[in-house]
């Protein structure tokens, strides 16, 4: 995870290689300057890495954090310490595959055949949210924020099955069979956060324009109402098909979720 935050912040610094980008060939002073960086930057939009711990019962059940990413926008308020947005996240939270080749022959008709058979399960958890935030501007380079939080979570697990059958006739033709299966829930959830925005670099320009990218680092906890949840075993093959062992479970579904990236306002 520290890497990760690492390598968000090394990219930032490498987009802006300058402090200040000036849309505009003629040099303006430093008091143009300090006045375009005083227009309000209302709107924000976002993306970052996404790290999601299950809560008590939900944890109990499924031991294994989720990781993924989230993309989110919003609107400040500013002047006022105010700021509401919207945010999905996609939280990947176990998967698995397993591959199969036979390599045969039909007696009956003395053909050569080969069989390629692919199985895998992905289990996901889809938090969307919406959000109120007290966010004060400190010195024009930091935004601490506490966050409150209402919204819906989509737990899902899909199954894929993907089959080809390559014939040596006397020259190669296959043909495929696919099947995909897919079950979901979901619970709604409420929660509180806190976190801050820390400004990389401005950008500003004539007549009158003013942007910037932060970096956004910021912690929830998620109260989540019950929900039904699946959790893969194992798979086998049985009568050349198959079979999905599959656990389910059902409890309330609170989580932590933790997420840097990055944020652009404009």
């Amino acid at each position: 995870m520290i890497k990760i935050i690492r390598t968000i912040i090394i990219a930032a610094i490498l987009i802006a290689p300058h402090f200040y980008t000036i849309a505009q060939d003629r040099e303006i002073s430093s008091n143009e300057i300090d006045k375009l960086k005083n227009i309000p930057t209302n709107y924000f939009v976002g993306l970052s890495f996404t790290n999601m711990v299950p809560q008590k019962e939900f944890f109990d059940n499924l031991p294994k954090s989720g990781q993924g990413f989230s993309i989110y926008g919003g609107y400040s308020a500013d002047p006022m310490p105010l700021a509401f947005g919207l945010e999905f996240d996609f939280l990947f939270n176990g998967s698995g595959t397993k591959y199969r080749v036979i390599n045969g022959k039909f007696p009956t008709i003395d053909v050569n055949y080969k069989q390629s058979d692919t199985v895998s399960t992905q289990s996901m958890v889809i938090p969307m949210n919406l959000y109120a935030r007290i966010q004060p501007d400190i010195m024009g380079y930091i935004s601490p924020y506490v966050e409150f939080i209402v919204g819906l979570s989509v737990m899902t697990l899909s199954e894929n099955y993907n089959s080809g059958v390559e014939f040596f006739w006397n020259k190669p033709d296959t043909t495929f069979f696919d099947t995909t299966e897919s079950r979901s829930s979901s619970a709604f959830h409420y929660g509180f956060g806190v976190g801050a925005m820390f400004k990389l670099v401005d950008f500003v320009g004539l007549p009158a324009s003013h942007s910037s990218l932060n970096f956004d680092i910021r912690l929830r906890y998620l109260f989540g109402g019950e929900a039904s949840y699946w959790k893969t075993d194992r798979v086998d093959f049985v009568n050349n098909k198959p079979v999905f062992y599959i656990s389910e479970f059902k409890s309330k579904t609170d989580m932590i979720i933790f997420n840097a990236g990055l944020v652009f306002r404009f």
